[in-house]
């Protein structure tokens, strides 16, 4: 959710664009916010300009979002000022918005989405047991090896772009739309030799694919798979 006053909205379309290329649904309201209009949120961006009080700041923090002031130009952050929420300066690029999203220990893998796993690799094989434990065992094993790779590649963007590339149709098997379009965002990077960016969004993809790894290893089929005596 993007929060600005009417007269301080001119960050608002760079940075819903670039959420909206990671994934987010993206709600922006100008004018008084309510404490209701965001119980599911997972990122409250508000002008300075805006207003929003502290408590209400709080009360998103409280329910996990991430919560960001966006500064005026120039603008100093207030010593003192609440560190769980962010700062970046305005206008909003997709670079200061991708080191705030890191720096906040983002994980672009909702809830919802891990509690749909499960059942998006049921739909994936037609409701298939054992179609289902292969493709499990698969993703378990690629997912674990990429995320290997994705640590140690470094500058190396052609490794980085491969990975990515991997993570993405991972992503897709499970349902895992935000990681689909981060990874996709990554590979596009890396490709067009874009380092900044490309580090910049490893930085959120390492762990979220770290998430996904331990949600897919959960799984009941997965232990049972690992499990010699089983076999």
């Amino acid at each position: 959710m993007l929060l600005a006053s009417s007269g301080d909205s001119g960050w608002l379309a760079d940075a819903a664009r670039t959420l909206r290329d990671l994934g987010f649904v993206v709600r922006i309201d100008v004018g008084a916010p309510q404490a209701d209009m965001a119980a599911d949120v997972e990122l409250v961006m508000a002008s300075a300009a805006a207003g929003v009080p502290a408590s209400l700041m709080h009360t998103w923090r409280i329910r996990g979002a991430i919560c960001a002031v966006v500064l005026p130009p120039c603008a100093v952050p207030v010593a003192g000022a609440d560190a769980d929420v962010a700062t970046l300066p305005a206008p909003v690029t997709e670079a200061t918005l991708l080191a705030m999203l890191a720096g906040q220990h983002y994980v672009a893998l909702s809830a919802r989405e891990a509690a749909g796993i499960a059942g998006a690799i049921a739909a994936q094989t037609f409701g298939n047991p054992a179609f289902a434990r292969e493709l499990l065992q698969a993703l378990v094993t690629s997912t674990r090896d990429d995320l290997a790779q994705l640590r140690r590649a470094g500058p190396d963007l052609e490794t980085v772009r491969g990975v990515a590339h991997r993570l993405k149709a991972s992503a897709h098997y499970v349902g895992c739309h935000a990681l689909r379009l981060t990874a996709q965002r990554l590979e596009h990077a890396a490709r067009d030799g874009d380092a900044g960016t490309a580090a910049a969004l490893a930085a959120i993809v390492v762990p979220t694919a770290a998430r996904l790894l331990a949600l897919l290893a959960s799984l009941p089929s997965a232990k049972h798979s690992d499990n010699p005596s089983q076999k």
